[in-house]
């Protein structure tokens, strides 16, 4: 996300050069309550999906994340307000024309692997993240990365990028710190070594995925405490488990017979059951996700705009979201949410149309014959599941031959880089809080394209967008973008889902965000 209109750019980016953002006032001792805190042996987080990698360079799904940014660290990250601050590094300069940033690393950093962090270590992984990251167009500016000391390096950009320090800071797909031995490693296949606060034990598949805690982590002492993924981050267990359980009401039982600790994605009518009982906590969690699908502009029929549009306008996004979501929802066009500064309705005479004799117009007109529709969907996250089962019948009435496929979500995923396996492929599109208009949507960007084909003019304009001088040039461009999404059928959105969590009374110190943060929890006696 950038930077808030109301604050002026200038100023923001002086304090982040200064490393103002964290020094001023948040500096601090140990908190009395952790320097008592006794360690438990273990903290149990029942997720609903597992994740496809822990390569946090090779998956834009939440449940790597959920894991994998409890093992690694980035150079800048988010604060709980969503602006951008050191992480691992200790001081950010940016040169007066904006083609350089010199990074000084915060020392004394260890892998889990016992060696401390070096600039050689940040260059190798800038490289690989160049080469083989999902969301690597964020480094095309940068042409050179010089270390002219173990501490210090420098980025050298072809051009002026003012949105630069915010890109880097998105964690969609993190800019992980890893030891320069894992440079060379493809996709999916690094070894799990990060400087986080915890360290990688073992995966079992359907099981879980183990962590304990790294015992030579050393908090950032420029903070007092939990601060957006940034922050002082003290353990307080042993081992922390990320158990993977997909049906939501094993999940609500396991919270209740206090097998789990905290669950991600508690049902409305869960919630509703378990209002009254002291022993759990609950936690609102507004602006999830942009319920949708990805539409395959490669494969037939949906290689035609009149077929993806008629796909569009026929279908009920009332309908699709309240039953998807057992009404945790909100109807609204924007590919961001309302209060966010990229907020805009471009493309809203597309969206909730429910015009099922336009949308046969609109196939007869394009010569359709009964092609097949292929949707894919997964059994982990629900939402989807339900989603796609509504949309095939809407469809069906509008005049579409469908089928629909479903998988675990990690085969899902995987499937989805194939242009001849689908033609809807169903997700849930991160909106906030760490997610904006530059990060969410490169999904539709090349080299990502999950559209399958380039779309040039969005290529262009994505561009445009994240090289425009003023928030007000950026804003009018993203306009743009999300017109131009909604004018090609590039992702179908449903609507905004929202989310509650929910922990045991005993746990203290959980905030809800939208990656779940294990340090600085603890449990009560």
């Amino acid at each position: 996300m950038t930077t808030p209109p109301q604050v002026p750019l200038g100023l923001y980016q002086l304090l982040i050069r200064l490393g103002a953002l964290c020094a001023l006032c948040i500096y601090g001792a140990t908190p009395a309550w952790a320097q008592t805190q006794k360690r438990a042996a273990m903290l149990v987080f029942a997720q609903e999906a597992p994740p496809p990698t822990l390569d946090p360079y090779f998956s834009t799904s939440i449940s790597t994340r959920n894991v994998a940014m409890h093992i690694f660290e980035t150079l800048v990250t988010r604060d709980e307000a969503n602006a951008v601050v050191p992480e691992l590094a200790d001081k950010i300069t940016e040169s007066s024309d904006g083609l350089s940033y010199t990074f000084n690393l915060r020392k004394g950093v260890k892998f889990h692997s016992g060696a401390e962090m070096t600039s050689a270590d940040v260059k190798a992984s800038l490289e690989r993240y160049k080469r083989v990251a999902l969301q690597k167009v964020i480094l095309d500016p940068v042409t050179a990365i010089d270390t002219p000391d173990a501490y210090t390096v420098v980025l050298r950009l072809s051009k002026r990028v003012p949105v630069f320090l915010d890109e880097l800071s998105s964690f969609v797909t993190p800019l992980a710190i890893m030891p320069a031995s894992q440079r060379d490693r493809e996709g999916g296949k690094v070894d799990l070594i990060g400087t986080g606060p915890l360290q990688f034990v073992d995966w079992q598949a359907d099981s879980h995925v183990r962590l304990k805690r790294f015992p030579d982590y050393v908090p950032d002492r420029r903070y007092k405490g939990t601060d957006g993924f940034a922050g002082r981050k003290e353990i307080f267990f042993e081992q922390v488990d990320f158990k993977l359980v997909k049906d939501p009401g094993a999940r609500v039982a396991g919270l209740e017979a206090g097998q789990f600790h905290i669950i991600e994605d508690l049902p409305i009518e869960s919630a509703k059951r378990i209002a009254g009982n002291k022993a759990i906590a609950v936690y609102d969690l507004k602006n999830w996700w942009l319920q949708g699908a990805w539409v395959n502009h490669a494969k037939a029929p949906t290689n035609d705009n009149r077929v993806r549009r008629a796909l569009q306008i026929a279908l009920d996004m009332e309908e699709i979201m309240e039953i998807a979501t057992d009404g945790a929802y909100v109807l609204q066009p924007g590919l961001q949410y309302p209060g966010n500064p990229y907020h805009v309705t471009n493309g809203a005479q597309f969206y909730n149309k429910k015009d099922t004799a336009g949308a046969r117009k609109l196939l007869a007109e394009a010569g359709y014959k009964g092609e097949e529709i292929v949707i894919i969907t997964n059994s982990s996250y629900q939402s989807m599941y339900k989603a796609a089962q509504v949309v095939a019948e809407q469809l069906k009435a509008a005049g579409f031959k469908v089928r629909v496929d479903v998988f675990d979500w990690a085969t899902a995923m995987a499937r989805r880089s194939d242009g001849n396996a689908w033609n809807l492929w169903f997700t849930g599109q991160g909106s906030g809080p760490s997610v904006g208009p530059f990060a969410a949507l490169k999904d539709v960007v090349s080299p990502q394209k999950n559209q399958i084909t380039a779309d040039p003019v969005i290529d262009a304009l994505y561009t445009e967008l994240i090289t425009g001088t003023t928030f007000q040039a950026r804003k009018a461009t993203f306009s743009k973008f999300q017109e131009r999404v909604y004018d090609q059928v590039l992702f179908l959105k449903f609507g905004d889902l929202t989310r509650k969590q929910a922990s045991r009374a005993n746990v203290k110190g959980f905030m809800p965000y939208r990656i779940p943060r294990m340090w600085n929890v603890r449990l009560e006696d």
